[in-house]
């Protein structure tokens, strides 16, 4: 993350995203309507009705408002939680993703992409993403996502500690710490370039409790010894590369085999009983 300058609201990323083999399920029926309206239901009541796919249907159906010959369609929808809130693992912004793409499909195509991505970037900094997907690059304020090309086969272990971090706090700290330290404290001691390069060679990085992939890292406070336990046991177990997933709170290991991830989800779950672990293919 790059700091802030004078009168900006937001932080400006530059930021690996890759997309897993895992997440929340979303699923859309969808009947031709004299009037257009959605209804949403989840395994998560408390999350309807203010939640990221309401707020891409709303923000949808207010783009093609003024579009002549549009479909008109009531759409139930039903939104499967499966990745918890406060992990960094973008599942708020992947619902919302995924409801533009989905209701671009449905409604014929009325959108193109240049105009998904700005009514994805209207709803949250990582949505832009999640209508492109793959391996990106995103800088900006997740408005400019430039996809790389495809890496190797890779799989990650995905680490839950108990605890959850506000998105919003982590901001703020990572704020204070520069204010305080400057921002060469917080920055990567990885670049971006030896990142992709690490993953396309599939050579280990191996690491320390110096080494840092996300500025993020240094706004756990009193969670970071959690954090770095988890990272190590990872790193043990022949990660390429682990670290922070977005401002947290999941861990991430990246393995060149399936079979080395499991062993390392394994592994942490006897060692920490209270963490959840799953392991995904890197897409």
């Amino acid at each position: 993350m790059l700091p802030r300058r004078d009168g900006q609201a937001l932080h400006e990323l530059e930021s690996l995203f890759l997309s897993v083999a895992t997440g929340d399920r979303l699923h859309f029926d969808a009947f031709p309507s004299s009037s257009a309206e959605f209804h949403l239901t989840s395994n998560r009541p408390d999350l309807v009705p203010h939640n990221s796919v309401q707020q891409a249907w709303a923000a949808f159906n207010s783009a093609i408002q003024l579009l002549h010959g549009r479909r008109t369609l009531q759409i139930s929808a039903y939104l499967e939680k499966r990745i918890p809130e406060k992990t960094g693992l973008g599942a708020g912004s992947g619902d919302a993703g995924a409801a533009l793409l989905a209701l671009n499909q449905l409604y014929g195509f009325p959108l193109g992409h240049d105009q998904l991505v700005a009514l994805a970037s209207s709803l949250g900094s990582d949505v832009p993403f999640f209508v492109q997907s793959g391996a990106c690059i995103v800088h900006g304020t997740g408005e400019i996502v430039d996809p790389i090309s495809p890496l190797p086969p890779l799989w990650c272990c995905i680490a839950l500690p108990t605890f959850r971090i506000d998105t919003r706090r982590a901001y703020a700290a990572l704020d204070d710490a520069i204010t305080r330290e400057g921002a060469s404290e917080v920055e990567p001691t990885v670049d971006l370039n030896s990142v992709i390069k690490i993953l396309r060679t599939r050579i280990s990085l191996g690491g320390s409790d110096g080494m840092r992939l996300n500025s993020f890292e240094t706004t756990l406070g009193e969670n970071t010894a959690s954090f770095l336990s988890i990272r190590s046991m990872l790193l043990a177990s022949g990660a390429i590369l682990a670290g922070l997933s977005g401002s947290g709170s999941a861990v991430f290991g990246i393995y060149a085999e399936r079979a080395a991830a499991e062993a390392a989800a394994l592994d942490v779950q006897q060692r920490v009983s209270a963490a959840r672990t799953f392991v995904a293919e890197i897409l």
